[in-house]
């Protein structure tokens, strides 16, 4: 009967580590290894957090020896509303902190991708590579993420010349984990007016490849 009765806790224990360690796992690797997409940047958080306090009150159920239905019932009646709660906040935080170069780590990622000298001239500034930087908070804790959008390189060699180059100040530098986004070709169109005043309008470009250094 005691064997009966210890089984309860350390199986209640076990589904709590294994919520937690997927939580984790999945957070680690959406975080790095998928394009930022609005969808993705809402749904994968939340669905990690909702996992991750699925576990964290589970576990706990198991450390005071309740059966597992128990917490089990608890856990989801505190992730749901917690989880709806945490995308509201993340929500918020991703409109007020993505996008600007809040790191200030920018100019030398640019830098290195544009002595390589193998990107093409910018449509919408000319006279400088086609070549951008920002900021982004990815994953369940909001991490920083560095994000070098490069257009029309479309050259294995050439890119792979950019991605060494940024690869080499990552190591010297030790900025925040960057993702290299290169896109097809820059989609900016100028429009002369009536009144001689041109004015330009751009269209999202096609991504044929994303790398991540760090």
């Amino acid at each position: 009967m005691s064997d009966a009765v210890e089984s309860k806790p350390r199986a209640t224990l076990g589904v709590g580590v294994l919520l937690l360690a997927t939580a984790l796992t999945l957070n680690y690797l959406l975080e790095r290894l998928t394009p930022f997409t609005i969808w993705r940047q809402l749904f994968f958080p939340a669905v990690c957090f909702f996992l991750f306090v699925m576990g964290v009150v589970v576990l706990i159920g198991g450390l005071v020896r309740s059966r597992i239905q128990g917490p089990l019932f608890y856990a989801f009646s505190i992730a749901l509303p917690s989880t709806i709660l945490y995308t509201v906040f993340y929500a918020g935080v991703q409109f007020i902190q993505t996008g600007a170069d809040r790191l200030g780590e920018c100019p030398g990622l640019y830098g290195a991708a544009a002595s390589t000298n193998v990107i093409p001239e910018s449509q919408w500034r000319p006279g400088r590579p086609d070549l951008g930087c920002e900021v982004q908070r990815r994953g369940m804790f909001l991490s920083y993420y560095n994000v070098v959008g490069v257009h029309g390189v479309t050259d294995a060699a050439a890119q792979q010349r950019i991605v060494d180059n940024l690869t080499e100040y990552y190591q010297r530098s030790h900025p925040h984990p960057v993702f290299v986004m290169f896109y097809e070709k820059e989609n900016w169109t100028v429009r002369q007016g009536k009144n001689g005043v041109t004015s330009g309008s751009g269209t999202p470009s096609k991504l044929i490849r994303v790398v991540n250094i760090g």
